[in-house]
């Protein structure tokens, strides 16, 4: 029987009832409620109003120095959602949407995942405020805030499922200026409204806004209301990377101290890979990439520990494994000039999201083998062992861990990583003790110089582990680090991303 994802649907609960409270309410007094009033005269609509039943839209990204480097096409009906991207240079294109369940996401191979937890609560808040769903929701004033040099009230909102929404109106106009969303937790994040444009008359939404401290803007280009949206239209693209699955059969891998080693073959030449499940795609070197005639795309990047290192994007006809091909496929690769040797072998890249994204793998580390099913007919057994909805938002599987009972971070697991914990070294000043001691940690970007040593323990939901070693990072934000292979090669796993669920079990090894 497949899983249910029960708490994703509280944002279709939370979008009924945001629904049910658009009717007129009775005046109120105080000043949160006027400031949302005069936002909703400002617009000339709210949602669930029923004037502006589906929307139409494009939009572009262009840098602080004028380039447009990203467009998109964006299909709106109430808060439900689809939108594609594109990315101007290359034309790859990937997705985001809100089917009035859950949402989702798709990247370059067109792979998709739902979104859940604190990622679906933020992409909820973000739905309510650009489908203009924040005027009827209980505010309250949270003080004043300056943007670009002037001071304005700040009107505090939430729904429930979603984060709260720090609104800054202006007292003149009822136009938003900015919108934090998550104000003080871990996913604050600030959108700066530079315009509102016309979508017909006498109703305006946001035309163009700024996220964070980028210099660059996103601008609405066109908008047409649309009262025939269908669900046809909000549904996700199909993916373009694709599973052949011919064998649901165990195959051998090998696992050893610090990584675990996968053989797969690449346009038809055999190579030897890391399981790499802090990888976002599947990334080979440079060096195997060019034997197997992996078609160049564009110069790229990519982010590990020591920093962002330089990539090529490539794309892949097929790559087989245990006997499933997956074809058409988007890869990175970089130049492994100097290769590191692990465990006497020098791998050819990592495998990570992008073989777990549209399959579902078994890893059985115990007795070193690899089971690849397809998912839409095998069936997840969550007895076999402790269930885990796992966060596929950065399209690497983070679940929330407390670390000596006090501090609770959203850890990565990373089997490409052979350490135990990293956490950020901002945690060090709020409440976290280590004992001292310092270690060269090295990653794709280069190494980095941190302080490790013992801590009192960690919480995976029941399971707890004493006085673990672990590593403070300053690449990590304060609420993001990882578990590595030194802790996970304790158990065996089922990975089902496409539910974005993950069965860890123990094992006697």
């Amino acid at each position: 029987m497949r899983v249910v994802l029960q708490h994703v649907l509280s944002a279709v609960a939370a979008f009924a009832l945001l629904c049910s409270a658009l009717a007129p309410l009775p005046a109120r007094a105080d000043d949160a409620a006027a400031l949302l009033a005069k936002h909703r005269a400002y617009v000339g609509w709210q949602l669930g109003d029923g004037s502006v039943p589906g929307l139409q839209l494009t939009r572009e990204f262009r840098t602080s120095k004028g380039k447009v480097t990203q467009r998109a096409t964006e299909i709106r009906a109430g808060m439900l959602l689809r939108r594609d991207y594109s990315d101007a240079k290359t034309g790859l294109t990937d997705s985001l949407g809100f089917t009035g369940h859950v949402f989702w996401e798709t990247n370059y191979n067109g792979f998709v995942t739902p979104i859940v937890g604190t990622g679906a609560s933020y992409q909820l808040a973000v739905d309510v405020l650009f489908s203009e769903g924040t005027t009827e929701l209980p505010g309250t004033l949270h003080g004043t805030g300056t943007v670009d040099g002037k001071s304005y009230p700040i009107v505090r909102v939430a729904m429930g499922g979603a984060t709260p929404i720090d609104l800054y109106v202006d007292p003149q106009t009822g136009a938003y200026v900015r919108a934090v969303i998550d104000p003080g937790g871990s996913e604050e994040t600030s959108y700066t409204i530079a315009s509102y444009m016309t979508i017909a008359p006498g109703k305006r939404m946001i035309g163009s806004f700024r996220i964070g401290d980028g210099g660059g803007v996103f601008t609405y280009t066109k908008s047409r209301i649309d009262p025939t949206v269908t669900a046809a239209e909000l549904h996700p693209p199909a993916s373009q990377a694709r599973w052949a699955f011919t064998n649901d059969r165990p195959f051998k891998i090998q696992v050893t101290g610090d990584r675990i080693y996968v053989d797969a073959t690449v346009n038809g030449v055999l190579g030897t890979f890391i399981l790499d499940t802090g990888d976002s795609g599947i990334t080979l070197t440079d060096q195997f990439a060019d034997r197997a005639n992996v078609a160049s795309i564009t110069d790229s990047s990519a982010w590990g520990i020591g920093g962002v290192f330089k990539t090529r994007t490539r794309r892949a006809k097929t790559i087989e494994i245990g006997g499933n091909t997956l074809s058409n496929t988007i890869v990175q690769t970089y130049n492994n000039q100097y290769p590191r040797k692990s465990d006497r072998v020098n791998p050819d890249g990592l495998i990570g999201f992008d073989l777990l994204a549209g399959a579902m793998v078994t890893l059985d580390t115990a007795n070193q083998t690899m089971r690849i099913q397809n998912p839409a007919t095998a069936s997840l057994d969550t007895s076999v062992g402790l269930p885990l909805l796992v966060d596929l938002s950065t399209d690497t599987p983070s679940v929330p861990v407390t670390l000596d009972h006090k501090v609770t971070i959203d850890a990565t697991f990373d089997t490409g990583d052979p350490s135990l914990i990293i956490f950020s070294a901002d945690l060090l000043d709020h409440g976290l003790t280590i004992l001292t001691g310092r270690a060269i940690v090295g990653g794709m970007g280069g190494t980095e110089l941190m302080r490790c040593g013992q801590i009192d323990s960690i919480n995976l939901g029941p399971i707890v582990y004493q006085t673990p070693v672990a590593c403070a990072s300053h690449e990590f934000s304060k609420h993001a680090g990882l578990i590595g292979l030194d802790f996970l090669r304790h158990f065996n796993f089922i990975f089902d991303y496409p539910q974005s669920v993950i069965v860890m079990t123990p094992h006697k090894h």
